[in-house]
């Protein structure tokens, strides 16, 4: 004991001196943390004009791309549902999220609560985590969002500018509204055909993404030899125009070559994906097949599809 006595008369300044210094520090700490929290209210307030206990998500509906903002009629409504789907999912609620998708969205990906949970809730929302959302285009009915995902930084004590971005669309359902995510706007039938000699092609539908659109096709063979939809040996050779005649390019690397191989009288159904980042005035007039061949015949064949 008088050992320890003595170790403590000889450094209690550097003792003293560390604990109030580690005091100090826990101290600074805290009072960040209680500034950065009121700064992140005053923010949420800015954003979140409030009238008769009412919110309204005003800055949030300012649209990024198309211009102009969210009609009244709808903006608290969205903003709301929004909140609501964004909120589940960071206080760990996948399953009450998952209710707040549209019935094609889950038709399409997500047919499941635990495939959602698995392929976008846990991939985006593992700790712990905060968002915000903006407008990003609206007209012709359809309203986008764009929505950051990132690290609370008051839970983590650490500041970054990383986050997940997804884009997000409203949508209405039996009189109210649903949610489409991860970049899917919607489908739209369309159900026109053409024909030539070789091939019967209707474009049955399309199914709209923010940075893409997927054409499915119905194909008919109308000979006895085996036809090829593409070669593949040129670019550019199935696309779309719109009605400036602007070119949009499909993505063939990402179908496999017999989705173009078609044996004599055979009949199937194809997609294929098109590199067309969305527009609210985007018209597409045009599909072109321009490789078409018969197998073992390097004679090129066009067939054009107008929508």
């Amino acid at each position: 004991m008088y050992k320890l006595f003595r170790w403590y008369n000889q450094n209690r300044f550097k003792i003293w001196t560390g604990i109030i210094v580690i005091i100090f520090v826990i101290v600074m700490i805290h009072l960040l943390n209680n500034f950065i929290r009121e700064e992140n209210q005053e923010k949420k307030l800015d954003k979140k004009e409030t009238t008769s206990n009412v919110v309204s998500y005003h800055n949030e509906s300012k649209s990024i791309i198309s211009g102009g903002e969210v009609s009244n009629q709808y903006k608290n409504s969205f903003g709301k549902l929004i909140d609501e789907f964004y909120t589940y999912c960071i206080n760990h609620q996948p399953e009450q999220a998952y209710e707040l998708l549209s019935s094609e969205m889950k038709e399409l990906r997500y047919h499941t609560e635990s495939l959602f949970k698995k392929l976008y809730y846990e991939e985006r929302f593992q700790g712990n985590k905060q968002y915000s959302f903006q407008s990003w285009s609206n007209g012709n009915g359809i309203y986008i969002y764009i929505v950051k995902i990132f690290d609370d930084m008051l839970a983590t004590g650490k500041s970054s500018n990383k986050y997940i971005e997804d884009y997000i669309t409203v949508v209405s359902e039996e009189d109210e509204y649903k949610l489409n995510i991860d970049g899917y706007i919607g489908k739209e039938r369309i159900g026109k055909r053409a024909n030539n000699e070789l091939l019967n092609v209707e474009v049955s539908m399309k199914e709209r993404y923010t940075n893409y659109e997927i054409y499915t096709f119905k194909i008919k063979n109308n000979t006895y030899d085996t036809i090829l939809l593409d070669t593949r040996k040129y670019a550019n050779t199935i696309c779309l125009l719109d009605e400036r005649k602007n070119r949009f390019s499909a993505l063939l690397y990402e179908n496999k070559e017999e989705d173009f191989e078609l044996y004599p009288q055979e009949a199937k159904t194809v997609k294929i994906k098109f590199n067309v980042v969305y527009r609210n005035n985007l018209k597409i007039k045009e599909i072109y097949f321009n490789d078409i061949t018969k197998e073992g015949n390097e004679e090129r064949e066009s067939l054009m599809i107008e929508l």
